[in-house]
């Protein structure tokens, strides 16, 4: 592969794999497409790389992967029922999506996802097996599609209330075993003390929708030149698709230019899983909390 693997290239062969009725080959001096039926086997040895198989099989073992990565029971279950309809059950599934815009925006967002990522690994493999190096790739546009569709702004604004709100059901859902009222507490300790969000010392930087309704948010505490993470939350409806990342991003260089030389948070419960994502924005492990409860101890 001589060309540069571009975000309009990958678009291209994104719809090309998912062509049903022909398949494609891909040339590796430009990165031109030329159907297989007008190629001969020469020219496809030589010239051509054919693009990697997307068929049927493909398309629905995309869908139960997508399955598992939604938190929401109730859509769980109405996909999961979708993928057993038999004969019409990328209707079905689909048909699902369309009830609510934001599952259909989740499940878009993934799909593209996924298909970038079989481009790129199939892209970087011809490339070796032609004796060639890995070509760094053109960043995904992902975070500028997410900046168009949202508007971030500092403070809470009108949003105090849903702040509050957003970042309670975030911290719950963190323990989804734990009691409500052991919840409560763990909260209120976690909390206690604090500066709200928006002053000086407690910056927000706040994600909103088009209609102007609170998307997410990232908060952090600052002390002296280290700022501490609060909180970083995303409406449930509208995770998945890199609007966590971009409100990270937007508040890491701010606290930078701010002249804020460290930024740390914890995670607990859940968001234990997520530590690959914190270290894909510079984050590293540098200690390790435990803890137990003294009222259940095992001895």
């Amino acid at each position: 592969m001589d060309f540069v693997l571009t975000t309009q290239m990958i678009d291209k062969f994104s719809f090309a794999m998912e062509d049903q009725k022909e398949q494609y080959a891909v040339n590796v001096e430009n990165g031109e497409l030329a159907p297989l039926s007008v190629l001969d086997e020469s020219a496809l040895e030589e010239t051509f790389a054919r693009l990697p198989r997307w068929g049927s099989a493909e398309g629905f073992h995309l869908m139960e992967s997508f399955i598992t990565s939604i938190d929401n029971p109730a859509w769980r279950e109405q996909l999961s029922r979708a993928l057993t309809m038999g004969r019409g059950v990328f209707r079905a599934f689909k048909d699902v999506l369309k009830q609510d815009k934001e599952i259909e925006k989740l499940w878009f967002a993934y799909k593209e996802q996924r298909l970038r990522s079989v481009i790129v690994s199939w892209y970087n493999s011809n490339r070796e097996a032609r004796g060639l190096q890995r070509l760094p790739v053109e960043p995904e546009e992902t975070e500028e599609l997410v900046m168009s569709d949202f508007s971030f702004s500092w403070g809470p604004g009108t949003h105090a209330e849903d702040i509050e709100a957003l970042d309670r059901d975030a911290f719950f859902g963190l323990f989804p075993e734990e009691e409500p009222a052991r919840l409560d507490e763990l909260f209120a300790d976690k909390r206690r003390g604090g500066e709200p969000p928006g002053g000086d010392r407690s910056p927000i930087l706040v994600a909103e929708t088009p209609s102007g309704d609170l998307a997410g948010f990232v908060w952090g505490s600052i002390e002296g030149t280290s700022v501490h993470i609060v909180q970083l939350a995303v409406w449930q409806g509208l995770r998945g698709i890199g609007l966590g990342e971009a409100l990270m991003r937007t508040f890491l260089l701010a606290m930078r230019a701010r002249g804020m030389r460290r930024l740390t948070t914890e995670l607990m419960g859940r968001s234990l899983r997520s530590a690959g994502f914190f270290q894909s924005v510079g984050f590293a492990t540098v200690t390790q909390v435990m803890e137990c409860s003294l009222d259940q101890l095992p001895f």
